[in-house]
């Protein structure tokens, strides 16, 4: 969610002042290592259960030890996730404009954009030389469910990694500009322009950004398309495409996503074709991810199509709380009949981004 209220969030951002100031924040999990290792589920591999540099899936699990030993979840190896370590650097910036700035003086300010920086720096860094294949500025998926659509499998760039991507490098520059480093900030910069252009010449195809590079998934319209997109609005930064992009995208989703399935009435299906067929290629392609649909009701209202955004929303509250009786256990994902998937889920909090949505407009 946009809106980021709780206690825990704010002794995080304390915890990071003290870090920047040498006291050390034992919160930081991004540099810690466990040498334990297990199989993924998915791939059969052997994996360290927590690899350097990289943001840990969960904070443990309750039957052993949680914040000392991480990542009890073990289908994948989410070191090699490209969405989980970005979505950290949006949000190191988007806390730093929306809290820190607002919260305290310049001076503590900067201490703790300083620590975000360092952090994110590593990320990005780290992910430009291990995951950008044919060096075009871009990162590419490695052909597994490496993000967290953990059984949709993505290949070459892909939409939703790659917006990502483009917000991550955004803000990352942002970060250095803020902080005086002038020389980060444009070669960060320089690194976005080249894929910002990979990304456009890769996967734009006048309506919609294709779901990936896979000729096996051409066709398939993805309502989770321009996720790092709509990060970038929710902060009302720079949006990177054009709005003529940005206006049709939305438009083709709405249309085909949210209209074209359950007959408009449960919020946007993940995966579908522009001939109105559901993408089955994987569970959760034929699942509505309500998360994923007040965001982009958020994405829409924020863009001036208020109408199509609650309508939206509309599909999900009606499915969840006046058809399947789930009004404080909302599901992660619901199914066009029968069956829904993990209640009580995190992910359907984004709703409060519908409320941040409606207060920008009204600015």
């Amino acid at each position: 969610s946009i809106h980021l209220r709780t206690s825990v969030h704010n002794r995080f951002i304390e915890g990071a002042c003290h870090s920047a100031s040498d006291i050390g924040f034992p919160g930081d999990q991004l540099n810690r290592t466990d040498a334990r290792t297990a199989t993924s589920l998915k791939e059969g591999k052997r994996m360290d259960i927590k690899t350097y540099s990289r943001i840990p899936h969960d904070i443990g699990n309750p039957h052993e030890e949680p914040w000392a030993q991480t990542n009890a979840y073990i289908l994948h190896d989410t070191a090699e996730w490209r969405d989980l370590n970005l979505k950290f650097v949006l949000s190191c910036w988007r806390d730093y404009i929306l809290i820190v700035e607002k919260k305290y003086d310049r001076e503590s300010a900067l201490k703790i954009l300083a620590y975000f920086y360092k952090q994110s720096e590593t990320i990005v860094r780290n992910a430009l030389s291990e995951w950008d294949i044919d060096e075009d500025g871009m990162i590419e998926n490695s052909g597994i469910a490496d993000q967290t659509y953990d059984v949709w499998t993505m290949s070459g760039t892909s939409a939703y990694c790659g917006s990502l991507w483009l917000a991550a490098l955004s803000c990352v520059s942002y970060m250095a500009e803020e902080l005086g480093k002038d020389g980060s900030s444009l070669y960060f910069e320089d690194v976005l322009a080249r894929a910002k252009e990979a990304f456009v010449k890769k996967l734009w195809n006048g309506r919609y950004f294709k779901f990936d590079e896979s000729s096996s998934n051409d066709g398939v319209i993805m309502a989770d398309q321009l996720c790092g997109i709509w990060f970038l609005t929710m902060m009302n930064q720079e949006e990177l495409l054009s709005e003529k992009q940005i206006t049709s995208a939305l438009k083709s989703i709405y249309a085909h996503n949210v209209k074209e399935f359950a007959f408009g009435e449960m919020g946007p299906v993940n995966g579908i074709y522009e001939d109105g067929s559901v993408d089955i290629s994987s569970i959760q392609s034929e699942e509505v991810w309500t998360g994923i649909g007040y965001s982009l009701a958020s994405f829409m209202i924020a863009k001036g199509k208020r109408n199509e955004g609650f309508d939206t929303a509309r599909g999900m509250f009606e499915k969840c709380w006046n058809r399947l009786g789930l009004q404080y256990q909302t599901p992660e994902a619901i199914y066009e009949e029968k069956y829904y998937r993990a209640i009580g889920y995190m992910r359907p909090l984004a709703i409060w981004a519908i409320q941040h949505a409606l207060e920008m407009r009204t600015i």
